[in-house]
C-alpha cells in the first residue's frame, strides 16, 4: 500500500519538498518537528523510483541495521540481512504513514521559478507559492549512457540498468555489461546464472571487501568515523566520490564476498574499457588489454 493525502489546490506554503523518497520524507520529518508548514510533491507513489526503476532481484548494499530514518529504524528479525527492493518500498512507505507525511502523489513538478518573497512551483495540478524549495529527487533518475551506445548496430538490443528487470528480457545470446561497480556486478552475476555468456567491461575501481574480521565493512566504516566524513574534508573530492565500491551478491539476504573481477564461473569474461573512441565494426567491439 502507498501513502496518499487529499490533493491540495494552488496556495501558499512555507516549504515545498519535491520527491517522496527517503530523503524527501526525512526532510518532511525535520520540518514537521520544527512546526514548519510544508508539502511533499511526488510524481508517482511514495518510493516511486524503487517501485518503477529497479530490477527485480535488487538487494541493498547496506545491512538492515543501517536502515534508519529520523525517528524510525528497521524493526525486523534479520538485522544482518539485506533488503530486497520490495522490502525497501515497504520500509519507505511505512515511514510515510508512520509520520503522517503531507504527501501529494501523482503530482509532477513542471517548473520552479523565482517569485516575490520565494518561489512559484508549477505542477500538473496547479501552482504553489512557497518561501523555500527542497529538491529531493535523487541522483539516479537519468541514466548515464556512454558514447559507446551511439554506434550500437541495428539488431543489438541495449538498455540502461534503469530499464532492466530480469534476464528474461533478453533474447538468447551473449550480453555485454558496461560498468563494474555494484550494479554491474549484480546484473552480470544474475545474467550469467540464466545461462547466457557475459562480458563485463570495467574501468578504475578501488573495491572494498564485503566482510572484514567477521563484520560487515559498513560496521567498520561507521566505527572509524569514515561515514561521518564530509566531502569538503577529503583531499580530492572528484576521486573520492566514485572510488569506494561495495558489492553484495544479488538474490542473497546474507553477505557474501563479491570479487573485484568478473563473477566466477563459466561463460563470464572481464575486460577493460573500450579502446580509444567508441567505434563499432559490424557487431565487434575491441577492448583495452
Amino acid at each position: 500500500m502507498t501513502h496518499r493525502v487529499k490533493q491540495r489546490s494552488a496556495g501558499i506554503v512555507d516549504v515545498v519538498v519535491i520527491g517522496a523518497g527517503h530523503s524527501g520524507l526525512a526532510m518532511s520529518h525535520v520540518l514537521g518537528e520544527r512546526g514548519i508548514e510544508h508539502v511533499v510533491l511526488e510524481r508517482g507513489e511514495v518510493a516511486n523510483s524503487w517501485r518503477t526503476e529497479r530490477w527485480d532481484s535488487l538487494r541493498l548494499l547496506t545491512p538492515n541495521w543501517m536502515s534508519r530514518l529520523p525517528g524510525y529504524r528497521y524493526q525486523g528479525d534479520d538485522p544482518d540481512g539485506y533488503m530486497s527492493v520490495g522490502e525497501v518500498v515497504d520500509f519507505v512507505s511505512d515511514y510515510a504513514k508512520y509520520m503522517s507525511a503531507p504527501v501529494v502523489t501523482h503530482t509532477t513538478v513542471i517548473q520552479v521559478a523565482a517569485a516575490a518573497d520565494g518561489y512559484r512551483v508549477s505542477t500538473n495540478h496547479g501552482d504553489c507559492l512557497c518561501r523555500a524549495v527542497v529538491l529531493a529527487t535523487g541522483a539516479f533518475n537519468k541514466p548515464i549512457v556512454p558514447r559507446l551506445a551511439e554506434g550500437v548496430p541495428a539488431g543489438v538490443e541495449h538498455l540502461p540498468a534503469q530499464d532492466y528487470r530480469n534476464p528474461e528480457q533478453f533474447v538468447e545470446g551473449g550480453v555485454l555489461v558496461v560498468g563494474g561497480s555494484a550494479t554491474g556486478l549484480q546484473l552480470a552475476q544474475e545474467i550469467q546464472r540464466s545461462g547466457r555468456p557475459v562480458t563485463l567491461a570495467v574501468g578504475e575501481h578501488v573495491r572494498m571487501p564485503r566482510v572484514y574480521r567477521g563484520r560487515d565493512i559498513q560496521w567498520w566504516m561507521l566505527a572509524s568515523g569514515l561515514l561521518d566524513q564530509r566531502i569538503e574534508e577529503v583531499e580530492d573530492p572528484d576521486r573520492a566520490c566514485p572510488a569506494r565500491t561495495i558489492t553484495a551478491a544479488c538474490g542473497n539476504t546474507r553477505a557474501r564476498h563479491a570479487r573485484s573481477q568478473c563473477p566466477a564461473g563459466a561463460g563470464c569474461r572481464g575486460r577493460g574499457p573500450p579502446r580509444g573512441h567508441p567505434r563499432w565494426e559490424s557487431a565487434v567491439l575491441r577492448f583495452a588489454p
